[in-house]
């Protein structure tokens, strides 16, 4: 055999063990993800469960607009060079505990005024504090395990994230025989204080030390980071927002137990992509051109991710009576419908880590920052014509018209250095 064959053999192999080895966590992590959830939404009833989730819509997009970027300049830096890690690693904690204060205000603000959220204020504020702090505190754990190569140990970090809440739900609903949701806020507000402590802790341990400095000369990459990624989250956490403003408690409880199964279909597609996108950054190296056949090459997989995805989310959604109770019935009507996005959100991946591989990481935030706006109207307008089956058409649509825009502007996009923007997950 020649050895050219033999090393591509060799490199096919690595690959499917590395998505074996990752796959394996991340799927341990959303079995005890979704029993946590149905813990939490039987114990809270689906009208304190409402306003829950529209709290958590407001956390989704909090947690993508603190720390400045932090944890993807440091994927950057520590896939080029190991040695830089102390002071990435400083400045991503840094600019997490600067920035989550400014987050949490916004978000109380947003939550009192903009979506009337029945929720005393100071227990929404706590609330946001500890469910933004602890989600990206873990998801930059895991990042600062993805730059050093280890994938599979990133996913574990995503089960003992899942495990403690998980602890929590049995504690305060099974043990204790509590069902209040400011008791439920009280408590995690503690367990994610403790989680991000020992987070902090974890990565100094393994990787080293921080340098506390903060890296004034990476802020523009940073925020571009954050623009972009915000963005996105706006896009996947809009709807519930949209309907937390025109709709009661009830009807949000009910679609935010829709959207909670949903959400368990974009894991799969999330260790996909960490496995494909650093070589987008290889093959934009030689342009726009090399970086989109190498999106070519993988899009199929993703479609694929993404019908499976869909597929095991609507099957999930059969059970949801059983499991959350006769009150979320309605559940299923809605995550059948909201699943039809998946294979759309899948293909939005390739395309945009090929603008973002070849240097175009400008016009992939330009997009979604563009497209978060036009999502806001997609969705009012569909709440106005139909309600809920409205939304649900506007929301699969919206993602469809996305993917559509991203894969034009990967083939329209001419060719800018690759070596301006970072790596972005």
């Amino acid at each position: 055999m020649p050895v050219k064959d033999w090393l591509a053999r060799l490199e096919n192999r690595f690959r499917l063990w590395s998505i074996v080895s990752t796959l394996v966590p991340t799927m341990g992590a959303l079995g005890l993800q979704l029993l946590t959830f149905a813990l939490t939404a039987r114990g809270l009833g689906v009208e304190q469960f409402g306003r829950y989730t529209a709290l958590l819509a407001i956390v989704a997009v909090g947690v993508e607009l603190i720390g400045m970027g932090g944890a993807d300049l440091l994927v950057r830096a520590v896939s080029r060079d190991a040695v830089r890690f102390g002071a990435y690693y400083g400045n991503m904690l840094l600019s997490i505990a600067f920035t989550l204060p400014v987050a949490v205000v916004i978000g109380t603000v947003a939550a009192t005024g903009i979506m009337r959220v029945d929720v005393a204020w100071p227990l929404i504020a706590l609330a946001l504090l500890a469910e933004i702090g602890l989600a990206r505190v873990s998801a930059s754990t895991e990042l600062v395990m993805v730059a050093h190569g280890q994938t599979a140990r990133a996913g574990w970090v995503r089960v003992a994230t899942v495990v403690a809440r998980l602890l929590a739900a049995l504690l305060f609903f099974l043990i204790w025989q509590r069902h209040d949701l400011d008791g439920w806020i009280v408590l995690l507000a503690a367990q994610s204080v403790l989680m991000m402590l020992f987070y902090a802790w974890l990565g100094a341990r393994l990787y080293g030390m921080p340098r506390c400095v903060l890296l004034s000369a990476e802020m523009k990459s940073g925020l571009l980071f954050c623009v972009n990624q915000g963005a996105r989250a706006m896009q996947g956490n809009l709807d519930r927002m949209v309907l937390s403003r025109f709709a009661d408690a009830d009807a949000l409880g009910v679609y935010g137990a829709a959207s909670r199964i949903l959400q368990l279909g974009l894991f799969p597609m999330q260790v996909m992509t960490r496995i494909f996108y650093p070589r987008f950054f290889q093959h934009g190296a030689h342009g726009l051109a090399a970086s989109r056949g190498y999106a070519l090459r993988v899009a199929p997989a993703m479609f694929g991710t993404g019908v499976l995805s869909a597929a095991a989310v609507a099957c999930a959604a059969l059970l949801a009576p059983r499991v959350l109770g006769h009150d979320f019935a309605g559940s299923v009507e809605v995550t059948v419908g909201l699943a039809a996005a998946l294979p759309f959100i899948a293909l939005q991946y390739p395309a945009a880590d090929a603008l973002t591989g070849a240097g175009r990481q400008g016009m992939r935030a330009a997009i979604y920052s563009l497209s978060a706006i036009g999502f806001g109207f997609v969705l009012v307008a569909g709440v106005w014509i139909r309600g809920v089956p409205g939304l649900i058409g506007a929301f699969v649509f919206a993602h469809f018209l996305l993917a559509a825009i991203l894969w034009a502007a990967a083939f329209v996009c001419k060719d800018v250095s690759a070596d301006a923007v970072p790596a972005t997950r």
